[in-house]
């Protein structure tokens, strides 16, 4: 009873944002779209439509906003209305946007952009769950990038941002930000989950897990591409894996070519998503998607199966992502006039 309690809200929250999803079925409807006003009529009804009706001039890049607006207000109804016993767990899932975020404002502020620029750019909505707005904005107005490290002194971001700066200082390259950011946020994602009660554990880490090694073995696949060395990827990777052994990331990262890296995933837990393309973004691109099918389709069997555990909150926020995703990439592709079932075959 007491477990069922904690829970009382947020089943009801997230039934309610299950129901707004888009189907399969609508989906195919809006691939058809011609125009983007087309399109604004399709979503009427939805929880776009407001937000869309402001949405002036209508424009890929405008709805695209919207769209990456009602996600952060599907995480933080999630957040707000789960037990506080998985809400640490929730914020450390969804601080990818943040890093996003992070990321962006360096490499424009390398380049140069104006402040507001910046600011049209930056996804503040996401900063205002994790009250870091005014030093977002503090940072955009920052006269370089070492003035944007400066503003995130004190905070979690101080020692990653700080790594990535030495190196910066050498090579002018801001790519060494990305490499810090991004293996720290997958690093404290598993530390997260592993801290979880252990039933929520388990839940959690079907997320978290799958996720962090995944972001392991693409980055070494795409070092392989670009022609890294081996001790530039593991300064990229993290420290610890879920199915993933250290041997077996030893090997994928010290193999010599991108060839014999797949021969080593292919002997993993991971061997299964793997399916072979002529392109390697199309390979990369198959080989996520499968992996957080995978994930989705185990999180919805834990959801129905334990309907009082954090399975019910991550079940709509990953849901809502892949919907997400899938109208962002619908957006640009009617703006662009590609053929609908072009659109339809690249969606999640």
């Amino acid at each position: 009873m007491i477990r069922a309690a904690r829970y009382s809200q947020i089943l009801v929250k997230a039934s309610a944002e299950r129901s707004y999803l888009l189907s399969k079925e609508q989906l195919r409807r809006l691939v058809e779209c011609k125009t983007l006003n087309e399109l604004a009529v399709q979503l009427q009804g939805s929880p776009y439509e407001s937000l869309l009706r402001l949405s002036k001039p209508p424009s890929a890049v405008n709805f695209q906003r919207v769209f990456k607006e009602d996600l952060v207000r599907v995480y933080n109804k999630m957040m707000a209305f789960s037990p506080k016993r998985i809400i640490e767990f929730l914020g450390s899932y969804l601080r990818y946007l943040e890093i996003e975020n992070l990321k962006v404002l360096i490499k424009l502020k390398n380049a140069g952009v104006s402040y507001g620029s910046i600011l049209n750019v930056l996804l503040l909505s996401i900063e205002e769950v994790f009250k870091m707005k005014e030093r977002f904005i503090r940072a955009a107005k920052a006269k370089d990038v070492n003035g944007v490290i400066e503003a995130f002194k004190g905070t979690v971001y101080d020692p990653i941002l700080s790594e990535g700066l030495k190196r910066y200082e050498e090579t002018g390259l801001t790519k060494f930000f990305d490499f810090s950011l991004d293996r720290t946020y997958h690093d404290y994602l598993l530390s997260s989950a592993e801290s979880l009660p252990r039933e929520e554990r388990e839940i959690a880490l079907l997320v978290a897990g799958l996720r962090v090694d995944v972001f392991n073995i693409v980055t070494a696949i795409r070092s392989k591409f670009l022609g890294y060395p081996p001790h530039l990827t593991f300064r990229a990777i993290t420290r610890r894996f879920f199915r993933l052994s250290e041997k077996q990331v030893r090997n994928i990262v010290s193999s010599s070519d991108i060839r014999e890296a797949l021969a080593y995933v292919r002997e993993s837990f991971y061997g299964n998503f793997l399916t072979p393309h002529d392109n390697i973004e199309e390979f990369i691109k198959d080989f996520e998607r499968k992996v957080n099918h995978f994930i989705l389709r185990n999180i919805s069997r834990e959801r129905l199966a334990k309907p009082f555990t954090i399975a019910v909150p991550l079940e709509v926020m990953l849901r809502k992502e892949i919907e997400t995703k899938n109208l962002v990439m619908l957006s640009s592709g009617i703006e662009f006039g590609w053929n609908p079932k072009d659109i339809l075959s690249m969606l999640l």
